[in-house]
């Protein structure tokens, strides 16, 4: 590792680890005298690049680009803290065809969330085999809620402080309609993400990572189903 790089280990979980890179955040002149910045979606930095990655993902799937109007593409994000779900609904704002689905782990608040406007924090966070989805705050659903609502920022602003403050926040049946029109979703548990890696060498010789297993689980779920409609 070069000397510019430094690796900390912490306690606790990556909710818990969010919570002081937050506090630090919220403090703006400490940020500014020791020139912080944060890699992960936290920073909007990080969910512009991953705009780019939609487009390219549907460049490179589209089974045509000379089709009038484009067909659509269906794009799995397996996803903890929703940062590229939310890049996949900008996209897709910004004239992007594609379908998003929001593939988690059992931690599936964000599940939840998309298909009953459950947002509410479980008992705790469940370890698994894709550790880093494991996570039940999931930060950027303030951009999407925020998006959604018609940027209603004093909307968005006392939901999240309910949700800081109880654990849940009240979604607004509108609200929830419009965030179930615009994704779709899924979540597996760990023995759904092993048979997807042991069906995918079988059928592939292609080992997957166990992240990845959770989006392609999904897929097997649709093409079990003969529901696999779109590419």
């Amino acid at each position: 590792i070069e000397d510019n790089v430094h690796v900390f280990a912490v306690d606790g979980t990556s909710d818990e680890l969010d919570e002081p890179i937050r506090n630090v955040f919220a403090d703006t002149e400490f940020v500014k005298k020791h020139n912080i910045m944060s890699l992960n979606s936290i920073n909007w930095a990080r969910v512009m690049v991953q705009i780019a990655h939609h487009f390219y993902a549907y460049f490179h799937c589209s089974p045509s680009m000379k089709e009038t109007p484009l067909p659509v593409v269906e794009i799995v994000v397996v996803t903890g803290a929703a940062g590229n779900v939310t890049a996949g609904y900008i996209a897709q704002t910004m004239g992007l065809p594609i379908r998003l689905v929001a593939a988690v782990n059992e931690n599936d608040i964000i599940h939840r969330t998309i298909q009953n406007g459950d947002f509410s924090l479980a008992d705790s966070i469940k370890p698994s085999l894709a550790p880093s989805i494991d996570i039940q705050e999931p930060y950027n659903m303030e951009r999407i809620f925020w998006l959604l609502s018609g940027k209603d920022s004093v909307l968005i602003k006392t939901m999240m402080e309910e949700f800081q403050k109880l654990g849940k926040a009240n979604v607004p049946e509108a609200l929830s309609t419009k965030l179930s029109l615009a994704f779709n979703s899924s979540t597996v548990n760990d023995e759904n993400v092993i048979e997807t890696m042991l069906r995918c060498w079988k059928e592939n010789q292609y080992l997957l990572c166990p992240h990845s297993a959770v989006a392609v689980s999904y897929h097997y779920q649709q093409m079990d189903l003969g529901t696999n409609s779109v590419p």
